[in-house]
């Protein structure tokens, strides 16, 4: 099993110093990006697709339209990442309370069409959860995952970080939730911090040279996006490593498939989130966590 770790300039600039030694960057699907790195780099992409709309394609996350298949297929030979990554989610306009039938039914349908052009062995689902004051929708179910990948015969990208949101929005124990969902299909999976974004770390962006209007963009409004809501991508607390010691051991013992990579997706490209990494955690969690994650 590989350790990975997302983009970033600061991470490769401890690459380089020999500080730091994940055997492969995350990156984003940005052709200009991966152009630019791979040759010097080891690379994989993890792409910005999602399935739920229920409309026999992916949904690509950053252009808000169907999937421009020539570029990712493009990426994925150039990168020579394994896996195409689907976001399970919610429709983005829908009227009445979700339905748990027809959201099934629109992420298999959606996950089945883009496994008709790149064969199950090389997609996999990754588990998410909405933020806001509704009740968690049913596309973030772990049973729906489960009903996913079983009616699929697709992999899993398990983020534990995910599960474990959505099981605090459900009211139950993370590995109560986690149980439930599809463990044994595991191809990849993605860790954490997990922590409130309030004005410390807005005021840390600041402190970094970013105007408010900026951090607006990546949060909201006065963190409407974000603030007092638990979210992920942040550096590891106390609880956290409690949590990775946790998970290491069900990969260690197999009652988790183990994956190919698994990656921290703390840091990475652009200015709010490149704040919220700082080289110091770099240089003193990267390190423990790949020590952590080294399964024998």
């Amino acid at each position: 099993m590989k350790f990975g770790l997302n983009y970033s300039r600061a991470a490769i600039k401890l690459y380089d110093e020999g500080i730091i030694a994940p055997d492969v960057f995350k990156c984003p699907a940005w052709p200009d990006l991966i152009a630019r790195v791979k040759d010097r780099y080891p690379i994989y992409i993890h792409f910005p697709l999602g399935a739920g709309e229920g409309i026999g394609d992916a949904i690509d996350g950053e252009t808000k339209q169907p999937a421009d298949w020539a570029k990712f297929e493009k990426l994925l030979s150039d990168s020579g990442t394994p896996y195409l990554n689907l976001h399970l989610q919610a429709p983005h306009t829908r009227s009445g309370p979700p339905d748990a039938e027809q959201t099934l039914a629109n992420l298999i349908r959606d996950v089945e069409a883009v496994i008709a052009r790149f064969g199950r062995e090389r997609v996999i689902v990754e588990n998410g959860f909405n933020l806001g004051p509704q009740a968690l929708h049913p596309a973030f179910y772990a049973e729906t995952a489960m009903q996913v990948v079983e009616a699929t015969g697709c992999g899993f990208l398990f983020d534990l970080s995910h599960a474990r949101i959505a099981a605090m929005r459900l009211g139950e124990d993370y590995r109560h939730y986690i149980s439930r969902l599809p463990m044994h299909a595991i191809r990849e999976i993605h860790i954490t911090g997990m922590q409130v974004i309030d004005e410390y770390w807005i005021n840390r962006a600041l402190a970094s040279g970013m105007t408010r209007e900026l951090i607006e963009s990546y949060i909201g409004p006065d963190g409407a996006w974000l603030a007092n809501h638990m979210t992920d991508h942040l550096p590891l607390s106390d609880e956290d490593w409690e949590i990775m010691t946790w998970a290491a051991q069900q990969l260690r013992s197999g009652a988790w498939r183990e994956p190919w990579v698994t990656s921290l997706e703390c840091g990475g490209v652009g200015p709010f989130w490149e704040a919220t990494f700082t080289e110091d955690e770099m240089r003193e969690q990267v390190p423990r966590l790949q020590k952590i994650f080294t399964i024998p």
